[in-house]
């Protein structure tokens, strides 16, 4: 008896706040991940992994983030790497998205709370017609990443041979869920910095990756018409600000690096433009990168922390703070100048809980990247713009790196993986899980007074 009280009593503390179980879901697979990734089986011969390194990775691919503290090709064996692919899958396409698809599989019903669960992980608002967005996010998931895997598997076969078979897919899974692990020689990528296929092929998957599943669809609705004017509120914001930012992006990526003897200045116009372009649109959390991050000026790597704490798109695979969240704090601080109460765009307007949703997430995610920046500066002897873009590429779910993660003191590398669990479910899902409460409506409201700004 005393046993059933006190799992009932352990379901209703679960069920009765979302967070605690889309955190915890997180958490579990990360844990058998590390367990499974610690096995003789997942490393090469010869070699050993440590708790450490087993859960740094594990963390990192279901964050979808691509920090390792190894070398993925060669320290881990084949078993090792569709572990890590499996994972990285599972973040990608969400741990509760993916369960739920099971069990209709399986023919088993999805209860009301789990559907409430599912809304929080697919970012959707509301349950209506929720299992039928999450059937098609899975077709269209797999069908993208097959299709980026034989464009892969045709690209890389004269420079891997067989092995391109296997690692053309695995390559793409981690592409599309914008998990910046590379599934073979590190340095490969930097030999096809002018290699057209390879580049239009991952910044695609990228892209689409990071672009959102529900804006996506509602373009793909629209596909007939072809009309900006049809689309959501949502969908406008988000091809307005990735355009946006990749066209800015490229740009002062072009202007900064053109001469730069380490990064673009050899390289013909043509590669430079390609590898602006890219630099330009795998910071939205992508990690995959085609010149050495150490070798870029430090106004590149401020640029690029600035982007990848922007991120991608919501209910997409990648991370940040979130392209629309930006643009949302955006046009609210514009209202200051255009003496209109209101926040519009697009002549729509946006509610007052969403602004102030949006600037929540914004404040507490700096200080979140800053207290974690500020703990590796006390415990690490690199500069700290390198140090902060560590923190903001783990914040971002990026997996950008200037090379100094292998490096890093054991504390700093736990401190870095809470960091990415935190990028992955979100700074306000952290927050949810101990701080959300369901208080009664107050009768009254307090009367006004103004607070010096």
């Amino acid at each position: 008896m005393w046993q059933n009280t006190s799992k009932n009593q352990v379901q209703q503390y679960m069920q009765q706040n979302p967070y605690r179980l889309l955190a915890l879901s997180f958490f579990a697979t990360m844990t058998i991940g590390t367990i499974l990734l610690m096995l003789p089986i997942s490393h090469a011969q010869g070699l050993s992994t440590t708790l450490v390194d087993a859960a740094f990775t594990a963390v990192s691919c279901v964050s979808v983030t691509g920090l390792s503290t190894v070398d993925t090709y060669h320290h881990w064996s084949l078993f090792g790497k569709i572990v890590m692919v499996i994972l990285i899958q599972l973040g990608g396409l969400g741990i509760v998205s993916f369960t739920t698809i099971i069990a209709l599989v399986l023919g088993r019903r999805v209860g009301l709370k789990n559907r409430v669960l599912l809304s929080e992980d697919v970012g959707q608002d509301g349950m209506k017609g929720l299992l039928h967005i999450t059937k098609k996010l899975t077709i269209y998931t797999f069908c993208v990443e097959i299709i980026g895997g034989i464009i892969y598997t045709i690209q890389l076969y004269p420079y891997i041979g067989d092995a391109a078979l296997y690692t053309g897919i695995m390559q793409s899974i981690s592409s599309f869920c914008n998990a910046g692990f590379i599934f073979f020689d590190n340095d490969l990528p930097y030999a096809m910095v002018g290699d057209v296929l390879f580049n239009m092929n991952t910044m695609a998957l990228i892209v689409i990756g990071g672009f959102g599943y529900l804006a996506t669809f509602d373009i793909w609705s629209h596909r007939k018409l072809r009309r900006f004017v049809d689309l959501k509120l949502h969908t406008k914001i988000m091809l307005v600000g990735t355009t946006a930012l990749i066209l800015l992006g490229t740009i002062i990526f072009l202007g900064v690096e053109w001469a730069n003897p380490k990064t673009f200045g050899p390289l013909p116009i043509w590669n430079k433009v390609m590898a602006s372009l890219f630099q330009s649109i795998t910071p939205r959390t992508a990690g995959i990168a085609t010149v050495d991050y150490n070798d870029l000026h430090p106004i590149t790597l401020f640029i690029t922390i600035i982007f990848m704490f922007i991120g991608a798109g919501p209910n997409s695979t990648g991370g940040g703070v979130k392209i629309s969240t930006i643009a949302v704090a955006f046009l609210a601080a514009r209202t200051l100048f255009n003496n209109r109460p209101d926040t519009e765009v697009f002549e729509r307007r946006i509610s007052l809980i969403t602004v102030l949703k949006a600037n929540g997430i914004i404040f507490l995610s700096i200080l979140f990247v800053l207290f974690a920046t500020c703990y590796l500066a006390w415990d690490e002897p690199y500069d700290f713009i390198r140090l902060l873009f560590e923190v903001t590429s783990a914040f971002g779910t990026v997996g950008l790196t200037t090379g100094i993660t292998p490096n890093l003191s054991e504390s700093s590398k736990w401190v870095l993986m809470f960091v990415m669990f935190t990028g992955r479910v979100g700074v306000m899902t952290v927050i949810g899980t101990w701080a959300l409460r369901t208080a009664p409506t107050k009768p009254i409201s307090y009367a006004e007074e103004r607070v010096l700004l």
